[in-house]
């Protein structure tokens, strides 16, 4: 890549209780092939994150750290806190408990100066540290993505893309803040790449939402809002992708009532659990169990 294809790439990381992991996801940088980056840290903790990672021996003039001013106000106003300081003509997403493969940058600044916005096959990592999924398994070639890819795998994606494709930032939503703005990217850019290799190293910790007891609650609420704003177009999609999200995120919050009854019956411990083992709700056996569910009292006649 010639000097002149190597624009800087700002990286937003949300933080909030990330004191334990955050020092290996910097670490993750610091090994990149691709030198040209800056690192700007959202703190939702009141956290210096900064001087934290300095007490590690970690330190670049390459870091920065923004502040939303709050305590644990969600990772969209932490990526917006971040955005504001951010001055890379690209943009790319990293989780304060995650981690990039060496190559990730190098990999996708190139596919998202030209296409304005790519994706990889994200990896994820059990709690062993373990890959064991891919939302892709059977892709190995460059791909571009539509809105179901995005949807259906329930599988976060961290989007490398460019600065002016941006828009508002973050919708602050309870769950799922990264979906809707994935959507607006794609409906913003004319292709998203799909990079066919797992760069992103995304982690299942104990105590992520997927995890969590009140998980069904979380998710409730989430998609609740989610269809609210959908409903208000208040998201930036086209027609197509807003009716793709309104069919997933309805089907969703079906879906959800029923890993309650599951978590309920213990045929589960949480939401991850079930997701794997209902293909991400996706399963033909699931059917009748899903039609079985009480209909939502708008829809009863």
């Amino acid at each position: 890549m010639s000097p002149t294809s190597s624009p800087l790439v700002s990286i937003l990381i949300p933080a909030y209780r990330a004191k334990q992991t955050l020092g290996d996801t910097i670490q993750s940088l610091l090994t990149q092939t691709y030198p040209h980056w800056e690192a700007v840290i959202g703190s939702d903790d009141q956290v210096d994150y900064l001087d934290h990672l300095a007490q590690q021996g970690i330190s670049d003039t390459r870091l920065k750290q923004a502040d939303t001013g709050g305590y644990g106000t969600g990772e969209a106003p932490a990526r917006n806190a971040a955005l504001t300081l951010a001055q890379g003509e690209i943009i790319a997403n990293l989780d304060a408990d995650d981690a990039y493969q060496p190559n990730r940058l190098a990999e996708l600044v190139p596919l998202a100066l030209k296409f304005g916005v790519a994706l990889d096959n994200t990896g994820v990592y059990n709690s062993q540290g373990q890959l064991y999924k891919r939302p892709f398994p059977d892709r190995t070639a460059l791909s571009f993505a539509t809105a179901e890819d995005i949807l259906n795998p329930r599988v976060p994606f961290f989007p490398v893309f460019r600065r002016e494709l941006a828009g508002s930032g973050w919708t602050r939503v309870p769950f799922a803040a990264d979906v809707l703005f994935n959507l607006e990217l794609l409906s913003r850019s004319e292709q998203v790449a799909l990079h066919p290799q797992p760069l992103y190293r995304y982690y299942k910790r104990d105590n992520s939402i997927t995890q969590s007891p009140k998980a069904f609650e979380t998710a409730e609420q989430a998609y609740q809002a989610i269809l609210s704003l959908l409903d208000r177009g208040e998201l930036e999609l086209t027609p197509t992708i807003r009716a793709s999200a309104q069919a997933e995120f309805t089907a969703n919050l079906r879906l959800n009532d029923l890993f309650r009854q599951y978590m309920q019956e213990g045929r589960c411990q949480n939401l991850e659990e079930f997701l794997d083992l209902t293909e991400n709700g996706h399963a033909a056996w699931l059917q009748p169990e899903l039609n079985a569910l009480p209909r939502p009292k708008a829809q009863q006649s």
